[in-house]
Protein backbone atom coordinates (compact mmCIF):
# COMPACT_ATOMS: atom_id res chain seq x y z
CA UNK A 1 0.00 0.00 0.00
CA UNK A 2 2.98 2.46 0.92
CA UNK A 3 4.26 1.79 -2.32
CA UNK A 4 1.56 2.10 -4.35
CA UNK A 5 0.93 5.61 -2.53
CA UNK A 6 4.83 6.61 -3.03
CA UNK A 7 4.03 5.58 -6.81
CA UNK A 8 1.27 7.76 -7.06
CA UNK A 9 2.74 11.28 -5.36
CA UNK A 10 5.96 10.70 -7.63
CA UNK A 11 3.51 10.08 -10.76
CA UNK A 12 1.41 13.51 -9.46
CA UNK A 13 4.28 15.30 -9.21
CA UNK A 14 6.40 14.51 -11.88
CA UNK A 15 2.70 15.57 -14.13
CA UNK A 16 3.16 19.00 -12.62
CA UNK A 17 6.32 19.40 -13.44
CA UNK A 18 5.91 17.66 -16.67
CA UNK A 19 2.68 19.97 -17.82
CA UNK A 20 2.97 22.98 -20.02
CA UNK A 21 1.93 26.53 -19.32
CA UNK A 22 0.99 29.13 -21.76
CA UNK A 23 3.64 32.26 -20.76
CA UNK A 24 1.51 34.87 -22.79
CA UNK A 25 -1.46 33.90 -20.23
CA UNK A 26 0.25 34.95 -17.86
CA UNK A 27 1.63 38.03 -19.19
CA UNK A 28 -0.50 39.60 -21.29
CA UNK A 29 0.85 42.69 -23.71
CA UNK A 30 -1.83 45.33 -24.52
CA UNK A 31 -1.28 48.92 -24.97
CA UNK A 32 -2.58 51.90 -22.83
CA UNK A 33 -3.10 49.36 -19.82
CA UNK A 34 -1.82 50.94 -16.65
CA UNK A 35 -0.72 49.23 -13.58
CA UNK A 36 -0.04 50.99 -9.87
CA UNK A 37 2.14 49.22 -7.44
CA UNK A 38 3.26 49.70 -3.81
CA UNK A 39 6.83 49.95 -4.00
CA UNK A 40 9.18 49.05 -0.79
CA UNK A 41 13.29 48.27 -0.16
CA UNK A 42 13.95 45.19 1.68
CA UNK A 43 17.11 46.19 3.92
CA UNK A 44 18.27 43.50 6.32
CA UNK A 45 15.23 43.02 8.32
CA UNK A 46 13.89 46.34 7.73
CA UNK A 47 11.26 46.77 5.08
CA UNK A 48 11.13 50.49 4.14
CA UNK A 49 7.87 52.28 2.00
CA UNK A 50 9.29 54.23 -1.22
CA UNK A 51 6.88 56.12 -3.61
CA UNK A 52 4.81 54.15 -5.47
CA UNK A 53 4.99 53.58 -9.17
CA UNK A 54 3.00 52.95 -12.66
CA UNK A 55 3.58 50.64 -15.25
CA UNK A 56 1.96 51.63 -18.75
CA UNK A 57 1.88 49.61 -21.09
CA UNK A 58 2.63 50.85 -24.77
CA UNK A 59 3.68 49.42 -28.39
CA UNK A 60 5.17 51.01 -31.67
CA UNK A 61 4.66 49.60 -35.13
CA UNK A 62 8.54 48.40 -36.25
CA UNK A 63 8.48 46.82 -39.88
CA UNK A 64 4.70 46.14 -39.77
CA UNK A 65 4.56 44.03 -36.47
CA UNK A 66 3.63 46.11 -33.05
CA UNK A 67 6.15 45.51 -30.51
CA UNK A 68 5.28 46.35 -26.65
CA UNK A 69 7.64 47.90 -23.78
CA UNK A 70 6.91 49.75 -20.84
CA UNK A 71 7.17 53.19 -19.17
CA UNK A 72 6.26 54.94 -16.37
CA UNK A 73 4.97 58.24 -17.86
CA UNK A 74 2.08 58.62 -19.89
CA UNK A 75 4.04 61.28 -21.89
CA UNK A 76 7.76 60.95 -22.95
CA UNK A 77 10.16 61.62 -26.15
CA UNK A 78 11.86 59.87 -27.66
CA UNK A 79 15.60 60.15 -25.54
CA UNK A 80 13.73 58.63 -22.76
CA UNK A 81 14.87 55.88 -21.20
CA UNK A 82 12.09 52.67 -21.85
CA UNK A 83 11.57 49.54 -19.89
CA UNK A 84 14.45 49.84 -16.87
CA UNK A 85 11.80 49.74 -13.91
CA UNK A 86 9.80 46.89 -16.03
CA UNK A 87 9.85 43.23 -16.58
CA UNK A 88 11.82 42.75 -18.66
CA UNK A 89 13.93 45.36 -19.35
CA UNK A 90 13.59 45.93 -22.76
CA UNK A 91 10.87 45.45 -25.88
CA UNK A 92 9.06 42.15 -26.68
CA UNK A 93 6.27 40.86 -28.54
CA UNK A 94 4.63 37.36 -29.29
CA UNK A 95 5.10 35.73 -32.54
CA UNK A 96 2.69 32.42 -32.81
CA UNK A 97 3.20 32.23 -28.54
CA UNK A 98 6.60 32.22 -28.71
CA UNK A 99 8.37 35.47 -26.80
CA UNK A 100 10.25 37.62 -28.32
CA UNK A 101 12.20 40.08 -26.38
CA UNK A 102 15.49 42.62 -27.27
CA UNK A 103 17.30 44.66 -24.82
CA UNK A 104 16.50 48.36 -26.02
CA UNK A 105 17.49 50.98 -23.35
CA UNK A 106 16.37 53.99 -25.44
CA UNK A 107 13.32 54.82 -26.67
CA UNK A 108 14.59 56.35 -30.05
CA UNK A 109 16.21 53.17 -30.80
CA UNK A 110 12.64 51.41 -31.14
CA UNK A 111 13.11 53.78 -34.66
CA UNK A 112 16.18 51.54 -35.92
CA UNK A 113 14.48 48.13 -34.35
CA UNK A 114 15.32 45.61 -36.42
CA UNK A 115 13.15 42.68 -35.50
CA UNK A 116 16.23 40.12 -36.84
CA UNK A 117 17.25 41.24 -33.38
CA UNK A 118 14.86 39.93 -30.76
CA UNK A 119 15.66 36.68 -29.85
CA UNK A 120 12.97 34.04 -29.07
CA UNK A 121 13.37 34.04 -25.22
CA UNK A 122 10.57 32.02 -24.08
CA UNK A 123 8.98 29.34 -26.63
CA UNK A 124 4.54 29.29 -27.00
CA UNK A 125 4.49 26.43 -24.25
CA UNK A 126 7.00 26.76 -21.23
CA UNK A 127 7.76 24.08 -19.05
CA UNK A 128 8.55 23.80 -15.21
CA UNK A 129 11.93 23.67 -13.96
CA UNK A 130 14.12 24.30 -16.88
CA UNK A 131 16.24 26.80 -17.69
CA UNK A 132 16.18 29.09 -20.15
CA UNK A 133 18.82 31.21 -20.88
CA UNK A 134 19.77 34.59 -22.24
CA UNK A 135 23.27 36.51 -23.38
CA UNK A 136 23.73 40.64 -23.71
CA UNK A 137 27.39 41.32 -23.29
CA UNK A 138 28.94 40.06 -20.29
CA UNK A 139 25.49 39.59 -18.83
CA UNK A 140 24.38 36.01 -18.74
CA UNK A 141 20.76 35.57 -17.19
CA UNK A 142 19.07 32.02 -16.38
CA UNK A 143 15.20 31.87 -16.37
CA UNK A 144 13.73 29.51 -14.82
CA UNK A 145 10.19 28.62 -13.57
CA UNK A 146 9.79 26.98 -10.21
CA UNK A 147 5.97 26.33 -10.21
CA UNK A 148 2.66 27.97 -8.83
CA UNK A 149 2.67 29.61 -5.88
CA UNK A 150 0.00 31.06 -3.99
CA UNK A 151 0.74 34.67 -2.44
CA UNK A 152 -1.09 37.35 -0.36
CA UNK A 153 -0.68 40.92 -1.45
CA UNK A 154 -2.04 43.65 1.44
CA UNK A 155 -4.20 40.49 2.78
CA UNK A 156 -5.79 39.48 -0.27
CA UNK A 157 -4.80 36.20 -1.57
CA UNK A 158 -3.82 34.75 -5.34
CA UNK A 159 -4.05 31.80 -6.19
CA UNK A 160 -2.03 29.81 -8.65
CA UNK A 161 0.57 32.73 -9.29
CA UNK A 162 3.41 31.84 -11.79
CA UNK A 163 6.82 31.79 -10.04
CA UNK A 164 9.93 32.70 -12.05
CA UNK A 165 13.27 33.04 -10.68
CA UNK A 166 15.94 34.91 -12.95
CA UNK A 167 19.87 34.65 -12.10
CA UNK A 168 21.90 37.64 -13.74
CA UNK A 169 25.32 36.19 -13.72
CA UNK A 170 28.30 38.92 -14.25
CA UNK A 171 32.20 38.50 -13.95
CA UNK A 172 32.24 40.01 -10.39
CA UNK A 173 28.58 39.21 -9.05
CA UNK A 174 25.58 36.99 -9.17
CA UNK A 175 22.03 39.23 -8.55
CA UNK A 176 18.49 36.81 -8.52
CA UNK A 177 15.09 38.17 -9.39
CA UNK A 178 11.75 36.70 -8.56
CA UNK A 179 8.77 37.01 -10.37
CA UNK A 180 5.25 36.54 -9.37
CA UNK A 181 2.57 36.43 -12.04
CA UNK A 182 -1.31 36.12 -12.29
CA UNK A 183 -3.18 34.77 -15.06
CA UNK A 184 -4.53 37.31 -17.62
CA UNK A 185 -2.96 40.20 -15.21
CA UNK A 186 0.39 40.00 -15.52
CA UNK A 187 3.45 40.82 -13.29
CA UNK A 188 2.16 41.04 -9.50
CA UNK A 189 5.03 40.83 -6.95
CA UNK A 190 8.60 41.43 -7.88
CA UNK A 191 11.74 41.07 -5.46
CA UNK A 192 14.45 42.25 -6.87
CA UNK A 193 18.24 41.31 -6.36
CA UNK A 194 18.71 44.89 -4.92
CA UNK A 195 15.53 44.19 -1.82
CA UNK A 196 13.25 46.65 -4.39
CA UNK A 197 9.69 44.76 -3.59
CA UNK A 198 6.89 45.96 -6.23
CA UNK A 199 3.18 44.97 -5.37
CA UNK A 200 0.53 45.44 -8.05
CA UNK A 201 -2.42 47.43 -6.48
CA UNK A 202 -5.64 46.50 -7.56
Amino acid sequence: MKSLFFVLVSFQFGAVFAQKISFGEYFPLQKGVVKHFYVSHITGKDTLRDKNCISICKSEIINGREVFYFDDRLQSDSIEIIGSESFCNGVFFYDNGNFLFSPLFWKYELNKANLDYFETLFPGMIAFDTVYKYQDGEEKRKYKFNGFESINLKGKPYNDCLKLTIIQDWKTAQHTDTVWFYKGTGVIKWLRSTGRLEEIKL
